[in-house]
C-alpha cells in the first residue's frame, strides 16, 4: 500500500468492519492458488542464519597473524596474509565450484563431531612449491587435469601441518579444540564431509608472496559448531571468561618469580615509652624495661603486617625464633 490511511480513515474502515459493510471472510482456496503451497521440510539445514559471528571473525584474524609468520618462517620471505571473506553456503553447491585437480584436506576436530576442509587453491599450490624449491612464486606449470606428484604432496602436507597447528591456537582462547589431519583429496567427489544440502562456513584468506597470490579456504561445518554457537555470537571473550582461562605456563613462572622475591621479616621483642630526657641520658649498660614477659609470644611481621607468632631463641651463636602460630587474618 503506497498511501499511509490517515487515523479517521482508520476509525471509518474499523466502524464498517463492525458494523458488517466490509467483507472479512476470507475464501477457500482454489486449485490454482493451492498450486502455490510449497511444502516445508523443518529438519533441512536451508535456513537463514542470523547475524554476524563475531568471536569467529577475531578468530580467523588471529589464525591470519599467527598463520603468516610462520608460513613466512618456512618460506624464509615476507607473506602477506589476508582475510577476505566469510560466507555461508550449501555444501554441494560449494564443492562443485571447485577446479580439478583441488588440493582438498580433511581436519578431524575433536571434541566435536565431525570433520573440516583446508582448502589450498590450484594455482597456490604450484607458487608455494616454486618458493620451496627456491624461486619467487612465478610457474609456468600448467594447472588443469594434472595431478600433483608425491613431492608436491609432501611439501604440502607441511603446509597444512602449520595451516593446522595456527588454526588450533587462533580457537585456543575460545574453546580447547585438538585438529588432526585425517586425509587428502585433489578429487571434491571424494571429500563429501556432510550432505550437501548442509550449510557450511566457508574463511577465505588471500596469501600474496613476491610474484604471485592465492587463495586458501578453511571451511567448517555449521552443524559441527552448533554447541558453540553462543561463544561465536557472543564478543570474543568477556572479563569473566578471561579470568577463568588460566595459562598454566604462565602462572608457574610468576610464582616461581615470586618465590625469589625478598619479604621484609620483622620481630618485636616488646614496645616501651620513655621521655626525651631519659633517651638522651641512655648509655652503653642501661637496661630498658620492655611491656612484654619472656615468656610471651613475639610478634612477627612480614612487609609491616602482623602474620605469625614466634617464641625467642638461639642456634648456634645465632639469634633465631621459631613459628609458633598464625594470626588469624580478622585481626589485620
Amino acid at each position: 500500500m503506497s498511501k499511509i490511511l490517515s487515523q479517521e480513515e482508520v476509525d471509518a474502515l474499523l466502524k464498517s468492519v463492525v458494523g458488517g459493510e466490509v467483507e472479512t471472510e476470507t475464501e477457500v482456496p482454489t486449485d490454482e492458488a493451492a498450486e502455490d503451497i510449497r511444502p516445508y521440510d523443518f529438519t533441512t539445514q536451508d535456513k537463514v542464519i542470523r547475524g554476524r559471528m563475531p568471536t569467529l571473525e577475531v578468530i580467523n584474524d588471529r589464525f591470519a597473524r599467527f598463520f603468516r609468520n610462520t608460513l613466512s618462517t618456512m618460506l624464509r620471505r615476507m607473506i602477506d596474509i589476508t582475510p577476505v571473506s566469510l560466507d555461508m553456503l550449501k555444501f554441494g553447491d560449494f564443492m562443485r565450484s571447485l577446479p580439478l585437480p583441488t588440493s582438498i584436506h580433511i581436519i578431524k576436530i575433536d571434541p566435536l563431531r565431525g570433520n573440516a576442509l583446508v582448502i589450498l587453491e590450484t594455482k597456490l599450490v604450484f607458487a608455494l612449491i616454486d618458493c620451496f624449491f627456491g624461486g619467487r612464486g612465478k610457474s609456468g606449470i600448467k594447472i588443469e587435469g594434472r595431478e600433483f606428484t608425491a613431492i608436491e604432496q609432501r611439501m604440502l602436507r607441511k603446509v597444512v601441518d602449520a595451516v593446522i597447528k595456527e588454526w588450533a591456537n587462533a580457537w585456543n582462547p575460545v574453546y580447547n579444540l585438538c585438529f588432526s589431519y585425517a586425509r587428502g583429496e585433489m578429487n571434491p567427489q571424494f571429500a563429501g564431509i556432510v550432505p550437501n544440502e548442509d550449510v557450511l562456513i566457508v574463511v577465505q584468506f588471500e596469501i600474496e608472496m613476491e610474484e604471485s597470490s592465492g587463495n586458501i579456504m578453511l571451511c567448517i561445518p555449521y552443524m559441527l559448531l552448533e554447541p558453540l554457537r553462543d561463544k561465536l555470537y557472543a564478543g570474543f571473550q568477556t572479563e569473566a571468561e578471561e579470568k577463568a582461562d588460566v595459562d598454566i605456563d604462565w602462572l608457574n613462572r610468576l610464582k616461581s618469580e615470586l618465590l625469589n622475591v625478598y619479604a621484609n621479616l620483622v620481630v618485636e621483642l616488646g614496645n616501651t615509652r620513655i621521655t626525651g630526657r631519659d633517651l638522651a641520658l641512655l648509655k652503653r649498660g642501661d637496661v630498658i624495661l620492655l611491656d612484654k614477659d619472656a615468656n610471651d609470644l613475639l610478634l612477627v611481621k612480614v612487609q609491616d603486617i602482623p602474620k605469625f607468632y614466634a617464641t625467642p631463641g638461639k642456634i648456634g651463636e645465632t639469634m633465631a625464633v621459631q613459628i609458633a602460630g598464625v594470626m588469624d587474618k580478622q585481626l589485620y
